[in-house]
């Protein structure tokens, strides 16, 4: 489509209006005619402060105790380690009584035979993931975090091993994610990962729009309408690209018809048609 992919390259601070945003990176500043920010809305709310922090305040002094966590096990291993099921993907619940998370409700993912993207020959990658709270990986020494990190990438590859017996045996690929490792390695606060935790008070219609009231500024991503998952975060990223396209013919077209408008680089979304 005639874009360009910048990696490495942290955005810190986005201003201006529709047609004239400015975002800084530490690479330069780059103007864009619109801005679809796919982060948590507390970093969107952080990066555009002037223009989105005040509309979305109130949505996230609701959602402030609503955020949650994951730890999740890397595997790479053998592929006999994994053979004898028919299934790739598995839901595993533990106990109908007890608090889910943290290993009591999981999902556990393994690379499809023959996906050498994801594995070398002979080998499969595994995925096992759950939910956790934030509170219980804060205000830890790095000697207490290393110890809670060692015991729950065991437990959680334990509980997995009810589908896969002899699972990350001398395992060539053992790593274990946590909230602070989303934290560092993605920069989400406190790192919480998978949206708000759902309830009738803050999901449907009374999710975060994509439209939040500023023209050509969109939020997308698990902290949006319709919320976490793949597929929710699918559909969230399908109606945002159709409404920043239609919006992108707007500009063109005016841009056309107003050569004095284009060449000041100016737009004020008042006089925007429609």
């Amino acid at each position: 489509m005639g874009g360009e992919l910048r990696v490495g390259c942290r955005v810190e601070h986005v201003m201006g209006n529709l047609g004239n945003f400015l975002i800084k990176t530490r690479r330069g500043v780059f103007p864009a005619a619109q801005v679809v920010s796919a982060l948590p809305a507390t970093l969107s709310a952080s990066i555009a402060s002037e223009l989105v922090a005040k509309r979305l305040h109130a949505y996230l002094q609701r959602d402030a105790s609503s955020l949650g966590g994951a730890i999740i096990v890397f595997l790479g291993v053998p592929e006999e380690q994994v053979t004898g099921q028919d299934f790739t993907h598995h839901q595993l619940l533990q106990d109908y009584d007890r608090e889910l998370g943290n290993g009591n409700n999981m999902f556990i993912s393994v690379s499809a035979p023959g996906d050498m993207d994801s594995a070398p020959a002979g080998y499969r990658s595994i995925m096992i993931s759950s939910h956790s709270s934030l509170e219980q990986w804060e205000g830890l020494s790095p000697q207490d975090y290393q110890v809670q990190k060692q015991v729950i990438g065991e437990y959680l590859v334990k509980l997995a091993r009810r589908v896969y017996p002899g699972l990350a045996e001398h395992a060539p690929v053992y790593e274990v994610g946590t909230p602070s490792t989303y934290e560092r390695f993605t920069s989400r606060p406190r790192g919480a990962v998978g949206g708000m935790q759902q309830a009738l008070w803050n999901a449907n219609q009374y999710s975060i729009p994509h439209d939040i009231g500023i023209p050509g500024f969109w939020l997308v991503g698990d902290t949006t309408w319709p919320g976490l998952g793949t597929v929710a975060c699918l559909l969230g990223s399908r109606i945002v690209a159709r409404h920043a396209t239609e919006w992108a013919h707007r500009i063109q077209t005016r841009q056309r018809h107003f050569p004095l408008f284009a060449a000041r680089g100016t737009y004020h979304a008042k006089t925007h048609p429609g």
